[in-house]
């Protein structure tokens, strides 16, 4: 395919700033969900790794749910900014009450709270980042800008990371609940203030196509057989995407466990793992970014699951800090190269009228199958081969290498969608 040099696009001082501070407390937000609400679990109320895979299960669901409803929602009136506004608010809020379910005297009850209290906060996420966020980004991108900007977006975990990376220090030190507490507080005031500044894009006007027709079949429309086959190349991304992520859950839920439990290593050596990794994420992704704007997305999105596993399975093998770091970064600079070249590329085949609604089905193959599938596979591996033990009372099992390894060969799994892409679909990916 040529490469052909076109003008990027400028995006202008106020929506890098929309895009970098929304894009980074939203990525703070999701990071303590993903990371320290799982060892929230483990060390308050039980290390039985099912309640994890609950919660998780539980939250895709609601993230998908919500991000489905919510998109298409502001798709049918033409606005973004009251859902991003209210929808950081309320997230930030509902992160400072989440350490309450500890307050629960029986841990069937704790267990509950911490799943519904989990919910709440994350069809809040979804509202104010997945649904309103993602689609004001590509409200306001075009196919010139799109890669880079939305490598930026992508990385925020990255500089999240750095910014969270005395989180185990805070923890050990402060336990859970200062955590909570100053995480929610920075969500809800930088939301509202930053959320501001938002303008609506002028191409942004009221979904004319769902007027007069049923709220929720419109909505699911986007899954009917007519609907795949129009947007045929943006469902086989969906597909290759969704795979890379079932191996990410796989052990991202239990990651900070089993490097806390099964290496023996503090929560603030833990915290700082990613952090020392975060130049090579960082540098590749804006690299990635920038060939995908250049037409280079199909060869970036071929080359990023057998990069994962690599990654994935030389760090199960890792023991020293060091070996960790540089295996963790392989894995890293591999599921941002699939992460920011699908993306990248979904956005720019998202129907214009329907970009909110399309996130939503984004989110089914991003968020909801990945994590009701990967964290139970995650969670079935720990109990068949997991190391038992006992903490408060109550038993449960300790991660080993295996997740890892067979997470890594769930990613190979990928180059099923990109054959069918292949052979159908090549060409037609900008």
């Amino acid at each position: 395919m040529e490469k052909i040099k076109v003008a990027s696009t400028k995006m202008g001082k106020k929506n890098w700033l929309i895009i970098i501070v929304l894009g980074l407390i939203g990525q703070i937000a999701w990071g303590i969900e993903n990371s320290w609400f799982n060892t929230f679990i483990f060390d308050e109320i039980t290390p039985d790794p099912q309640a994890i895979a609950i919660m998780v299960g539980v939250s895709a669901i609601v993230a998908t749910v919500g991000t489905l409803i919510m998109g298409t929602l502001s798709d049918r009136i033409g606005k973004r900014k009251i859902f991003m506004i209210g929808g950081y608010v309320l997230w930030g809020i509902s992160t400072i009450v989440f350490p309450l379910s500890a307050m629960a005297k029986t841990v069937s009850v704790a267990i509950l709270l911490v799943i519904t209290l989990d919910a709440i906060m994350t069809f809040f996420g979804s509202t104010a980042y997945d649904a309103a966020y993602n689609a004001w980004v590509t409200d306001n991108t075009d196919d010139t800008n799109r890669g880079f900007v939305t490598s930026i977006v992508l990385i925020m975990p990255v500089f999240s990371g750095i910014l969270l990376a005395a989180s185990g220090a805070i923890i050990d030190n402060f336990g859970y609940n200062t955590f909570f507490y100053g995480i929610g507080s920075v969500v809800t005031i930088g939301g509202l203030l930053v959320g501001l500044l938002i303008k609506e894009s002028p191409t942004l006007l009221p979904n004319k196509t769902s007027k007069g027709k049923n709220f929720f079949k419109y909505m699911i429309s986007v899954f009917s057989a007519k609907s795949i086959k129009e947007n045929t190349l943006l469902y086989q991304i969906f597909v290759v995407m969704c795979i890379g992520n079932i191996a990410y859950q796989v052990i991202m839920a239990y990651d900070m466990i089993y490097l806390n439990n099964y290496l023996d290593i503090s929560k603030t050596l833990a915290s700082l793992l990613s952090l020392f990794a975060m130049p090579a994420i960082l540098l590749a992704s804006i690299f990635v970014g920038k060939l995908n704007d250049k037409g280079y997305g199909y060869t970036l999105l071929s080359w990023a699951p057998a990069i994962i596993t690599v990654g994935l399975v030389s760090f199960s093998f890792s023991v020293e800090f060091w070996q960790l770091i540089i295996t963790k970064s392989i894995f890293f600079v591999g599921f941002f190269a699939l992460m920011v070249s699908a993306q990248a590329q979904i956005k720019n085949l998202m129907p214009e009228d329907q970009r909110g609604q399309f996130q939503g089905a984004n989110m089914v193959f991003m968020v909801l199958i990945p994590m009701v599938i990967g964290p139970s596979i995650g969670s079935f591996l720990i109990r068949s081969f997991g190391i038992p033990t006992v903490l408060n009372g109550s038993s449960g099992f300790i991660p080993t290498p295996i997740i890892y390894q067979v997470a890594g060969a769930i990613s190979l799994l990928s180059y099923i969608g990109i054959y069918f892409i292949n052979k159908t679909s090549k060409d037609k990916i900008k």
